[in-house]
């Protein structure tokens, strides 16, 4: 695999995070920042010690992290199915299961001419995206403190703590690619963690911060509150912000898809070798598979399942093989 740096690492794994954080269903509340985080710092110690323990995988967690992969790969397109309504894609409100497959067909395309251009084509690309990503989310934000009510903050939720655990974790896409590709990293693997999760944790705050002053008085009929948000909060008088949103929005659903094809792409290529063609058409084939099974539905506890035990599997060392040298001890 060709060596990326840990800001490109860091931008890919960051921007299939920021896609789940927009497609996110049901209230939010502080304690949905407060579980979120927490979640993050979890995952930032098993990427710690996965660093430490050498960044490798062995056989059976490469068939982990493969099925996991293609699991969230699944979920960004069915995510994107799911919000089609609330930010309006034409083709998917107009016909249907066809016009769900015509922008999953679309989605497709690119992610086999990402997979054709390569890893370091991507990450390049997902730097300038994340970078875009932000300065967006950073004027929603500028936006909303001029002009939303600062008191939604403190609006309680109906969600406990658990339960925003639970949707943290469910919403850590990024967590398995991360790992993987972070074999592929220039220098100390460790350093690329802390940028990812700084990075993470700030873009995190500023999303729910905006989405609460926003949309905290109608956290009850908000289906998606960040983009409901999104759409309501106006930083610029002469100019709306919804077009950019869109934008953003629909790139980071493209890099998303285009991050897990690739990443699932490789564990398939080292898990057989001979598989040499179609690998990354195979790889799309079952994410749209899972996405189909999975559609129109959110699934937080299994997502959050899954990524709890892939976290698991990341902080536990690989068991040491036997060499001719210590067999002969």
């Amino acid at each position: 695999m060709n060596s990326i740096s840990k800001h490109q690492l860091a931008a890919m794994a960051l921007i299939t995070d920021l896609f789940g954080l927009f497609c996110t269903g049901g209230g939010i509340s502080l304690a949905t920042l407060r579980g979120t985080l927490a979640a993050a710092a979890l995952q930032f110690l098993a990427a710690l010690a996965f660093a430490a323990g050498g960044g490798s995988l062995s056989r059976g967690k490469k068939v982990l992290f493969l099925v996991y992969i293609l699991f969230c790969g699944g979920t960004v397109f069915s995510s994107l199915w799911r919000t089609g309504g609330a930010i309006y894609i034409p083709y998917e409100e107009q016909n249907g299961i066809w016009g769900k497959l015509l922008t999953a067909g679309l989605i497709a395309l690119v992610c086999l001419y990402s997979s054709w251009a390569g890893i370091k084509a991507l990450s390049r690309a997902a730097v300038i995206a994340a970078a875009a990503g932000i300065l967006f989310i950073a004027a929603d934000l500028a936006g909303a403190v001029f002009n939303g009510d600062l008191g939604n903050i403190l609006r309680p939720g109906k969600n406990g703590f658990l339960y925003e655990l639970t949707r943290g974790f469910a919403l850590s896409g990024g967590l398995g690619s991360f790992l993987v590709l972070s074999g592929g990293v220039k220098g100390d693997r460790s350093r690329a963690a802390v940028i990812y999760f700084a990075m993470k944790a700030g873009t995190y705050i500023m999303v729910l911060l905006t989405a609460l002053t926003v949309a905290g008085g109608i956290m009850s009929v908000a289906d998606f509150p960040v983009i409901t948000a999104a759409q309501l909060s106006q930083p610029f008088e002469a100019q709306r912000i919804d077009s950019l949103f869109l934008v953003v929005f629909s790139a980071f659903a493209v890099f998303a898809a285009a991050v897990q094809v690739m990443t699932a792409a490789l564990l398939l290529k080292e898990l057989f070798p001979r598989f040499g063609r179609f690998r990354s058409s195979t790889v799309i084939v079952l994410v749209l598979g899972v996405a189909l099974l999975i559609s129109a539905r959110e699934m937080l506890l299994l997502r959050a399942l899954a990524a709890a035990f892939v976290t698991a599997a990341a902080a536990i060392k690989n068991p040491l093989k036997k060499t001719a040298d210590t067999e002969n001890i």
